[in-house]
């Protein structure tokens, strides 16, 4: 690709290495190289493709790395689950040593020896290398261990928990015929949850490609020219309309910060308002995924008027007809919500509405606030700095007030486009 060049770094899990390695330090390792690059090089800019266990260390570099700010983004080529590429062809009569031997690695990092080597006979059920630590057998074999992160099983928010941070464009390229992926998992459907759980995957700056040969390691003619176009397109994209997330990083830094100074019971809560076609909406999305698992996020939408109430009013024709008005909201419903979420004395739980845009209408008890969970909460909408029409004293309730600026221009035609029927 013109503009471009390709170097390969050759990390601490490369080779027969892989067994004694973890993730800090292919993370270091990468730190190590880029920091060479941009000093000996010029390099400013880079972009990380990452092959099977590279695809945890582009994402995980994206959390710890010191040099991260330099990547523009990341492609991923056969991110697979450990966890579940061990069920493949896996004796269901070795499950029970399997769980032998994970129990034996937690017990070993919990007594200091998790760089040792695992016995044998756990080796040699992870494959070659046949030598593997403590600390990576665990890693590899473990729900949610460090390296799970691909995994079909995992909930939307365990794949926000594991993802969610990435805030850079993302290529993901699987194949459809990986050796190393199990039958049940559907491999379209899981490159779509994975696109979702990552910041970026509301902005439309995660695409998505299933290869249709070529296996794992993509070793057929027609599977690398697909894989070969697919790259050439993200990286092109940069030219025109990918971009990596800015201050939404820095806003979820902030926000993170400020919550931390409240007491566990006492949630932060953040107001995010802007004109219709700001952006508000993809906006919240991607600060709940940066600040995963501990932000919820309670759109205004939930608050609307149903259409059965408005039906009564004296002006009901008028009043469906200006929904979405100010006084087709239940700003009182909305502060009182509010209110019981901000009181560390009111309950652990609370109740909020969301909204079924097919059939128009608010869904009680939809969204639940969980006080010793959300630590964040954003509330999202129109009129939250509205402060008329019945909306009073609602904008003073919240910690944190975001007002998204946008061109009016751009705003109307997203509003038209999103409007489309």
């Amino acid at each position: 690709v013109p503009g471009w060049r390709t170097f390969q770094p050759v990390l601490q899990s490369s080779y027969r290495g892989w067994g004694f390695a973890s993730l800090d330090q292919d993370v270091a390792g990468l730190d190590a190289f880029l920091e060479f690059l941009q000093a000996n090089r010029g390099i400013s800019e880079v972009v990380l493709l990452g092959s099977s266990t590279g695809c945890q260390d582009a994402v995980h570099f994206l959390r710890a790395g010191r040099m991260r700010d330099l990547v523009l983004g990341i492609v991923l080529q056969a991110p697979v689950s450990d966890r579940e590429a061990l069920l493949v062809g896996f004796d269901s009569s070795k499950e029970e040593v399997l769980e032998k031997f994970k129990l034996m690695a937690s017990e070993m990092i919990s007594s200091g020896t998790g760089n040792e080597p695992m016995p044998r006979a756990a080796c040699e059920l992870i494959g070659p290398p046949d030598v593997i630590t403590a600390y990576r057998f665990h890693s590899l074999t473990s729900r949610l261990g460090d390296d799970d992160m691909f995994s079909w099983d995992l909930s939307v928010e365990e794949l926000r928990q594991q993802l969610g941070h990435v805030a850079v464009p993302a290529l993901l390229v699987l194949s459809g015929d990986d050796e190393y992926v199990p039958n049940f998992v559907n491999t379209a459907q899981l490159a779509e949850r994975m696109a979702d759980a990552m910041a970026t995957g509301p902005t439309g700056a995660v695409q998505q490609v299933v290869l249709s040969e070529g296996g794992h390691g993509v070793r057929t003619p027609g599977g690398e020219k697909q894989l070969i176009q697919a790259v050439k397109s993200f990286l092109d994209g940069f030219e025109t309309s990918l971009q990596k997330l800015t201050w939404e990083v820095s806003m979820a830094e902030e926000l993170r910060a400020r919550a931390e100074k409240l007491a566990p019971e006492e949630p932060l809560l953040v107001a995010l308002s802007g004109m219709p076609g700001a952006g508000k909406s993809t906006a919240a999305a991607s600060l709940v995924r940066l600040l995963a698992p501990d932000c919820l996020h309670v759109p205004m939408d939930g608050f609307h008027v149903p259409l059965a109430e408005l039906r009564t009013r004296a002006d009901s024709e008028a009043a469906i007809y200006r929904r979405g008005a100010p006084d087709t909201f239940d700003a009182s419903a909305l502060r009182n919500s509010i209110i019981k979420m901000k009181r560390a004395s009111e309950a652990s739980k609370v109740e909020l509405p969301g909204f079924d845009h097919a059939v128009g209408d608010p869904v009680k008890g939809e969204i639940i606030f969980e006080r010793m969970k959300h630590r964040i909460v954003i509330v999202e909408g129109l009129y939250l700095l509205h402060t008329s029409d019945g909306w009073g004293g609602i904008t003073e309730l919240f910690d944190y007030r975001i007002y998204l600026e946008a061109d009016i221009k751009a705003c109307i035609e997203r509003v038209k486009e999103r409007n489309k029927v």
